[in-house]
């Protein structure tokens, strides 16, 4: 068997913690369960990480930022739109189980709660402001835009289906929300006779 080092040691360890999380919940993602489900031993875990949760918590950070995208697509239509297709794409792949594992986690794990909501959602909510200022800047935003209202808007109707009400969840359904929702609810007011 080679041997894993580096980024892909790394990654294996995440990946077996957050199958872990899927299968068996917060209280499961042991040392030695990860070590077992990566095959490795715990010491090399403890060598990264000083326990379970801040490995757990590292695993769910990556997960966010590896899915969800933060380039400037020179619009705030087209910005919203590759979010929202991110977490179009978490939401309806393999990782759909492991985001409802993760919030149902975080209910039983206050640390991890806090981590969550300091790590992955105030990154998420820098990234969305930082996407706010660059429409304002533009001009595709007005500048009296309720930010801490706009940045939530799009992505909790996806959360809410996804963990409320089972309702499809689609391309289709990130388009609208774009159109209908987010583009009129940010877009400055047209002036007379343009």
């Amino acid at each position: 068997m080679t041997r894993r080092r580096g980024a892909e040691l790394e990654a294996a360890i995440a990946d077996a913690a957050l199958a872990v999380l899927v299968q068996r919940g917060a209280a499961g993602v042991t040392m030695e369960a990860v070590a077992a489900a990566a095959g490795t031993s715990k010491a090399v875990l403890y060598r990264r990480w000083p326990d379970s949760a801040a490995l757990l918590r590292a695993a769910l950070l990556g997960v966010a930022q590896a899915a969800i995208p933060t380039a400037d697509t020179g619009s705030y239509r087209g910005d919203m739109l590759a979010v929202l297709d991110g977490w179009v794409n978490v939401f309806t792949g393999p990782r759909a189980a492991l985001m409802r594992a993760a919030v149902g986690a975080m209910a039983q794990d206050p640390e991890l709660a806090e981590t969550f909501r300091s790590g992955v959602i105030d990154w998420r909510k820098h990234e969305m402001d930082e996407l706010l200022r660059r429409g304002m800047a533009r001009g595709d935003v007005r500048a009296d835009v309720p930010v801490e209202l706009a940045r939530e808007l799009g992505q909790s109707v996806l959360w809410h289906r996804l963990l409320i009400t089972g309702d499809p969840i689609s391309r289709e359904l990130a388009l609208r929300l774009v159109d209908d929702v987010l583009v009129p609810f940010v877009s400055p007011p047209t002036t007379a006779g343009s």
